[in-house]
């Protein structure tokens, strides 16, 4: 059977088509990745690493995106063999997105607020401390009954970092 041009260019297509496809599938399989990032320099000769996060973003996008990555950093000084000791402290107008009702939220901003409040879910079950500065919540309208369950209110959030620092933390300001 002889096939006509067409059909033979097609064919030619088709088998370069599926060598080339063969060819990256098998280069990605085998693609080196380099080494494990890790902080081990860093962290020799720790046990535990007590970590204070102040913040005071009005950006409840950049708020989720940041409390994701304290739950990361908790999790990353466990897997390197550190006892994580950490603390959220929210200062300023980022109080308001830790409230039941939500008041004040506007709709493009509620996917992120859930996000926030999902996080701290997380990062309370995981046993790291949220805190909101009862100034801010003054200034903020938000009263301590307000608040998601897994946030406590406190009287003042700088004082607060100022006694954890005290107390040994470093802290992470988050601005």
């Amino acid at each position: 059977m002889k096939l006509s041009l067409s059909h033979r260019i097609a064919a030619v297509a088709l088998t370069l088509t599926a060598c080339l496809w063969l060819g990256s599938a098998q280069a990605a399989e085998h693609e080196d990745k380099g080494p494990k990032l890790n902080d081990h320099a860093a962290l020799a000769g720790l046990h535990e690493a007590k970590g204070l996060f102040l913040i005071d973003i009005n950006d409840p996008n950049r708020v989720a995106h940041v409390l994701k990555v304290v739950g990361m950093t908790r999790n990353g000084l466990a897997e390197q063999g550190v006892k994580p000791h950490l603390i959220v402290v929210f200062v300023g107008p980022a109080v308001a997105f830790l409230t039941k009702d939500r008041r004040g939220i506007g709709y493009m901003q509620e996917r992120a607020v859930s996000q926030i409040q999902r996080e701290i879910g997380g990062l309370a079950h995981a046993g790291v401390p949220v805190e909101a500065c009862g100034i801010a919540m003054k200034g903020m309208d938000v009263s301590p009954k307000d608040l998601i369950p897994a946030v406590k209110p406190v009287g003042n959030g700088f004082i607060s970092a100022i006694g954890y620092e005290a107390k040994g933390y470093s802290l992470v300001p988050v601005y």
